[in-house]
């Protein structure tokens, strides 16, 4: 390892980084330039900066490691994906390109009143602090191992990787406040390339080392096939066990999660109705799900090698790519994986930050009071401090970071995808506006409170919160006072 080289290839990364952030800050010249780039960007930008937001370090750490300890049963979710995001497309977006908002909860605002509009961008709120504080989390593991192996091992993990989220964050805030949503779209754009061209060279590597060990590539790839490790679909009822990879569950799960985080999250939808028209907008969601497909069949076959070279030892699944970066990644392409780990994680937090602060000051009308810059730097800090959580989770995290992410995700996303289709469709209420925010964050509370009694696979609470809310709408729409 070769500390100097490595470190100079990050401080590369950073400086392009920060070049993007200083450069757009000066073509900034109003609020929506700020928040959508006055529509002027290309829709294959876009679709880049779409795929880099969702693609968190909690997906590039963390996907190999399910087909380290299972299979590839994971594509089934990401068949969902584009089965979803085409839903979204020919769907909801006709409808946000319909109003002139830049902020798609403005949209229920129009249609059941501002006390559903502040819930849903409170709730997106909540989601996102909680769900990328994890994502963030996940980006300290490599960070601490490599400093550990500096020799800062005294210091302990935890504040190893605490300092590493401090700088992490610190870093973010900076191109996010001054660049803007230009700044972050093409930033994201080429943090997408580099976590690509790192995830590539770590495939590479492993297939050599392998082949050097004597186990070469296609004898793992035929060990793997044998043991099942290959498989993508799961067409056996596992009875009593965890049936979330059951090939309905798991592609319709897929699917109602992109319809959620693609049609109901603005941080999401944000990049795609930041394009020009209907037609551009459709390209990047359909287009984005295809990429997604492909991005998670390339860590899914980093998880498989993984299981190879480390065959006969005992290691934390959701280690073991972190542990593999540091300890055989030779310079300057540990570098390369480092950066990508950060471009991965800064990505999806300089998108946060972007859109916490749009819905706070355009749903919460918060403009009036403080300026975009000022919400940016104030939700970078929540964030900061929304990644701690988890070194204090410990065993919790044990059923994998991943699913764990995606659980907290899927609580709130049931309840919001019936809440736009019945936006969509034109549905009325009978009972009073403030009504509907009762029935929303309602229906969470009675889906978690279910979870604790009945064990559901987390492919299947989206549609489980679907059903509630709909039947709570039935039951309030039956019993509830006239408005």
């Amino acid at each position: 390892m070769n500390f100097l080289l490595d470190f100079s290839v990050i401080v590369v990364y950073f400086i392009a980084v920060f070049y993007f952030g200083f450069h757009f800050s000066k073509k900034r010249s109003s609020e929506e330039d700020f928040y959508l780039a006055k529509r002027e960007i290309h829709w294959v930008w876009l679709m880049f900066s779409l795929v880099a937001t969702e693609t968190s370090s909690l997906t590039f750490l963390s996907i190999p490691s399910l087909s380290m300890k299972g299979d590839f049963s994971f594509l089934q979710i990401a068949i969902g994906y584009i089965l979803g995001r085409t839903i979204v497309a020919y769907l909801l977006l006709p409808k946000y390109y319909a109003g002139e908002t830049i902020s798609i909860y403005a949209y229920l605002g129009e249609k059941f009143g501002k006390s559903s509009q502040k819930s849903m961008s409170g709730l997106f709120t909540i989601s996102r602090v909680l769900g990328d504080g994890i994502r963030l989390y996940v980006t300290s593991l490599p960070i601490a191992f490599l400093l550990t192996k500096m020799g800062f091992a005294e210091y302990g993990e935890a504040t190893l990787g605490i300092t590493a989220l401090f700088l992490l964050t610190f870093a973010t805030i900076l191109y996010s406040v001054y660049g803007g949503f230009r700044a972050i779209v093409f930033t994201d754009s080429l943090q997408l390339i580099i976590y690509l061209l790192g995830g590539l060279y770590a495939f590479y590597l492993l297939w050599n080392l392998l082949s050097a060990g004597g186990n070469p590539f296609p004898d793992v790839i035929a060990t793997s096939f044998l043991n099942g490790k290959l498989n993508v679909f799961h067409t056996k009822w596992l009875g009593t066990g965890d049936n979330a990879y059951y090939f309905i569950f798991a592609i319709l799960g897929g699917a109602f999660i992109s319809i959620g985080s693609h049609g109901t999250d603005l941080m999401l939808v944000q990049r795609v109705i930041a394009s020009k028209n209907l037609k551009q907008g459709q390209k990047i969601l359909i287009g984005s799900g295809v990429f997604v497909f492909f991005q998670f069949l390339l860590f899914l076959g980093i998880g498989t090698l993984l299981s190879g070279f480390y065959q006969g030892k005992e290691i934390a699944p959701d280690k073991a790519f972190s542990m593999f970066i540091v300890e055989e990644i030779p310079s300057p392409f540990l570098g390369l994986l480092l950066s990508a780990i950060l471009a991965s994680a800064m990505s999806s937090l300089s998108s946060t930050i972007n859109s916490l602060s749009l819905t706070w000051a355009r749903d919460w009308e918060m403009d009036r009071y403080l300026t975009p810059k000022i919400l940016s730097l104030i939700f970078g800090i929540i964030l900061f401090f929304s990644s701690l959580l988890p070194f204090f989770m410990g065993e919790k995290l044990e059923k994998g970071i991943l699913e764990v992410g995606l659980t907290i995700f899927s609580y709130t996303l049931g309840p919001t995808i019936a809440l736009f289709l019945f936006a969509a469709r034109d549905i009325k209420p009978r009972f009073p506006n403030w009504a509907v925010s009762i029935l929303l964050f309602g229906s969470i509370l009675v889906l978690i409170f279910l979870t604790r009694e009945i064990a559901l696979p987390f492919t299947l609470l989206i549609p489980t919160g679907i059903s509630i809310f709909s039947l709570g709408w039935g039951i309030f729409h039956t019993f509830a006072p006239k408005k």
